[in-house]
C-alpha cells in the first residue's frame, strides 16, 4: 500500500493535541480529541490491511496478530521496564505497588478495564497514575483481537457488499451505545471498546466505501478536516461528556482527511509533521510519565515546556532504537509466538508488575513501622458488599455479626461504613448485633421526595424501618456533613474562602434535625457524630512524605485543628445549639484524632484513615470503643 503522507501528518496533529493538552490544558482544553483521531487512523489502516489481503487470498490471522505484537509491544514494554527500574529506587512501596499493577495491566492490554474499575468514588487523581494513557492502547489492542476475526467470519458468510453493510450497522450500533451510555456512566463509556469501536469503524468505512473526489476538491476537503479537528481542540473540554455524539466532530475531521487522500498538502506533508507523525507512538508513550513527574513534584510552567520538548526527544530515541528493531512476523505458528521476544519480555514485565502489586511494592524493604502503618490503611472488608449507591430494601441491609439479637443500627453515607463494622466487632462481646445502612454520597434526605436526591427513597425507607423496629434501641448517625452543607473539601486545604452557606444548606440542616428527632422518639440512644477530620491528601502520601523527611512515623500530623473547626463550624455550632432530647449523644471524633494544635493522620503507630477523609478500621475502632463505653451514660460528649 502506498505510504500516506497525509495520514502521517494527521498522526502529528493527533499527538501534538494530546501532548499540549496534558502539559497545558488551559491552552488546548479539547486536545484529548487526538486520541479519537488515532482511533480513526487505526481503523482505516487495519481495515485496509485485512481487506487487501482478503482480496489477494493472503490473509493469515496469526501473521496479523504477530505483526501487531511486533509493532506495539516493544516500545510500550521498554517504557514500562524503564519506569519499574527507576521507580524501584525513587518510589515508596505503596506507589511502587500501584506502578506494578499499572505496568502489568498495560502490557497485558487490560489497563482500560483496570482504570475504569478504579475510577469510582475512591479514585485517585489521574495525575497519580504513571501509565494511565495506556488505556487507549488497550482499547486498540482489543479491537485488533476481535475485528479481524469478525471480518473473517463475515467474509466467508456474506458477499462484499453485505459485509460492508454489516460494518455500517456495527458502526451505528456502537455510536448509539456511546450516545446513550456517556451521560449515564461517563467512566464506563470513556474507557471501554464497545463505546469506542465506532470511531475505529468509521476509519474502516473510509476504506470500504472509497469516494471518488475530483482533484480540485481534495485540498479543501483535507483543510476542512483539519479545521474540524482544531475546532474540537478548542470548543470541547474535560467538562464535555465524552465520547458520545460530541466525538463526531473530530472523527469527521479525521475521516475527511483520509478520504481526501491528498499527499501534496503543506498542512500535513511538511518536514516537521512527517517527523512528528513518524515518532508519534513513542512521543505519546513517553509524554504522560513526564506530566505525572511534573505534577507530583509541583514544578512550574517552565518545566511543562521542558517536558514537552523532552517528550519529543524521548519519542525520537524510542523510535530510533526501539521501534526500528525488526522482528519477523511471517509464517507464524504457535512456536513463533512462544519464542517471540517482545511477547516474552511483556510476559516477564507482567509477572514482575503483578509480584510487586501483590507484595505491596516489595514492602519488606521498608522500615517495620512503615509496614505496620500501611497494613492499617484498610477499609471494612464488607464495604463492597454492604455499602450501596442504589436503592436497597431495608430488610436486605447487612447485619453484623450476631443475628437474632440486632439491637443497634448505623445510618449515613460512606463515612459510616467502617464505624458500623468496628461497632459490630465490639458488640460481639455482648452478643448484640448491628444493622448497617449506608448509601454512597447520600445527602440527609429524611422527609424529602425522590426528586430531592438519588438516595431519598432509600433514606426514608431505611430510617422509618429503624424507627419502627422495636429490637433496635441504639442508632449511630453520621454523614460527611460539611461537604454537603458548605461545599469545598480537603482538596481546598487550607483555603476556606470558597466555602458557602445558602438556603439549600439550611434545608439540609432541617433534614438532619428531622431525622435525629424521629430516631430519638423511639430509641434508647441516638449517637450523632460530628464531622470526621479530613486530610489534605491521601494518607499513604502523608506517610511516604514523613518517611522521606525524617523517618518518624508514630504520629503524623494531617491538618491544623483550627482549619477543621473553621471548616465544620456550621454543623458543629448547629449541633451544640440544637434542642435535641436527652437520649441524643453527640460524639466528637476530634477528641480521638486531634491534639490542641493539629489533627493527626496516624496515632501511636497506627493509621487513622484509609484515604484522605474516610477512617480506617483502626480509626473507627477508637470511636466505636468510646460509644460502647458511654452507652450506659446520659452525658453528651461535646
Amino acid at each position: 500500500m502506498q505510504f500516506r503522507y497525509d495520514i502521517n501528518g494527521l498522526r502529528a496533529i493527533a499527538v501534538l493535541s494530546v501532548v499540549i493538552f496534558h502539559f497545558a490544558e488551559e491552552k488546548l482544553p479539547g486536545g484529548f480529541v487526538g486520541v479519537d483521531v488515532f482511533f480513526v487512523i487505526s481503523g482505516y489502516l487495519m481495515t485496509s490491511i485485512i481487506i487487501s489481503k482478503f482480496d489477494k487470498r493472503r490473509f493469515n490471522l496469526m501473521d496479523f496478530y504477530l505483526a501487531r505484537v511486533n509493532r506495539i509491544i516493544p516500545a510500550l514494554a521498554f517504557l514500562c521496564a524503564s519506569l519499574l527500574i527507576i521507580g524501584l529506587f525513587t518510589l515508596s512501596p505503596v506507589e511502587y505497588s500501584k506502578l506494578g499493577k499499572q505496568a502489568a495491566s498495560s502490557v497485558l492490554f487490560l489497563s482500560n478495564i483496570i482504570y475504569y474499575r478504579d475510577s469510582g468514588y475512591f479514585a485517585e487523581s489521574s495525575l497519580e497514575n504513571w501509565l494511565l494513557h495506556t488505556w487507549s492502547l488497550s482499547v486498540e489492542w482489543q479491537f485488533y483481537l476481535l475485528y479481524p476475526v469478525a471480518l473473517l467470519v463475515l467474509n466467508r458468510l456474506l458477499s462484499r457488499d453485505k459485509l460492508k453493510v454489516a460494518i455500517v450497522f456495527a458502526t451505528f450500533l456502537s455510536l448509539m451505545l456511546s450516545a446513550w451510555l456517556t451521560p449515564k456512566n461517563p467512566s464506563l463509556s470513556y474507557y471501554v471498546l464497545p463505546t469506542r469501536a465506532w470511531e475505529m469503524l468509521v476509519g474502516g468505512l473510509a476504506f470500504l466505501y472509497p469516494i471518488k473526489i475530483y482533484e480540485a476538491l481534495r485540498k479543501p476537503l483535507a483543510v476542512t478536516g483539519v479545521i474540524l479537528i482544531l475546532i474540537s481542540c478548542f470548543v470541547f473540554s474535560e467538562k464535555t461528556s465524552w465520547p458520545g455524539i460530541s466525538a463526531l466532530l473530530p472523527v469527521a475531521g479525521a475521516y475527511l482527511i483520509i478520504i481526501a487522500n491528498r499527499n501534496e498538502n503543506i498542512l500535513l506533508n511538511n518536514r516537521l509533521f512527517q517527523a512528528l507523525g513518524t515518532w508519534s507512538y513513542s512521543i505519546y508513550l513517553w509524554h504522560w510519565p513526564l506530566v505525572v513527574f511534573i505534577y507530583k513534584n509541583e514544578l512550574n510552567e517552565a518545566f511543562a515546556i521542558a517536558g514537552f520538548i523532552l517528550s519529543i526527544a524521548l519519542g525520537y530515541l524510542s523510535y530510533r532504537f526501539i521501534e526500528a528493531i525488526k522482528f519477523d512476523d511471517r509464517n507464524s505458528s504457535i512456536r513463533t509466538f512462544v519464542t517471540n521476544k517482545p511477547l516474552i519480555f511483556a510476559t516477564f514485565l507482567a509477572l514482575v508488575g503483578s509480584f510487586s502489586f501483590f507484595t505491596n511494592g516489595f514492602i519488606h524493604r521498608a522500615p517495620t513501622t512503615y509496614q505496620n502503618l500501611i497494613e492499617d490503611v484498610e477499609a471494612s472488608p464488607l464495604r463492597n458488599r454492604c455499602h450501596t449507591n442504589e436503592y436497597v430494601a431495608p430488610e436486605e441491609a447487612c447485619e453484623y455479626f450476631v443475628k437474632g439479637n440486632t439491637t443497634w443500627a448505623t445510618i449515613g453515607d460512606s463515612h459510616s461504613v467502617e464505624l458500623a463494622y468496628a461497632l459490630g466487632q465490639e458488640l460481639k462481646a455482648t452478643n448484640e448485633g448491628l444493622k448497617h445502612f449506608s448509601f454512597s454520597g447520600c445527602r440527609p434526605s429524611y422527609g424529602k421526595s425522590e426528586g430531592f436526591s438519588k438516595c431519598a427513597k432509600w433514606y426514608n425507607s431505611s430510617l422509618e424501618f429503624i424507627a419502627d423496629e422495636p429490637k433496635i434501641q441504639n442508632v449511630v448517625f453520621v454523614h460527611r456533613y460539611s461537604y454537603q452543607l458548605v461545599g469545598g473539601s480537603n482538596k481546598t486545604y487550607p483555603d476556606l474562602r470558597n466555602l458557602k452557606f445558602d438556603n439549600e444548606s439550611v434545608e439540609l440542616l432541617q433534614n438532619i434535625d428531622r431525622a435525629i428527632h424521629k430516631l430519638a422518639s423511639s430509641k434508647q440512644r441516638v449517637y450523632v457524630l460530628y464531622p470526621i477530620p479530613e486530610l489534605p491528601t491521601h494518607i499513604t502520601k502523608l506517610i511516604d512524605r514523613e518517611l522521606s523527611v525524617n523517618g518518624e512515623l508514630v504520629s503524623i500530623e494531617g491538618t491544623e485543628r483550627s482549619w477543621y473547626e473553621e471548616r465544620n463550624a456550621v454543623i458543629i455550632n448547629h449541633f451544640k445549639s440544637a434542642n435535641y432530647p436527652d437520649n441524643v449523644v453527640l460524639i466528637n471524633p476530634a477528641n480521638y484524632f486531634c491534639g490542641s494544635e493539629a489533627c493527626f493522620s496516624t496515632k501511636g503507630g497506627h493509621s487513622l484513615y484509609f484515604d484522605d477523609n474516610h477512617v480506617s478500621n483502626y480509626g473507627a475502632s477508637l470511636i466505636a470503643e468510646d460509644i460502647i463505653q458511654n452507652k450506659n451514660s446520659g452525658i453528651s460528649v461535646l
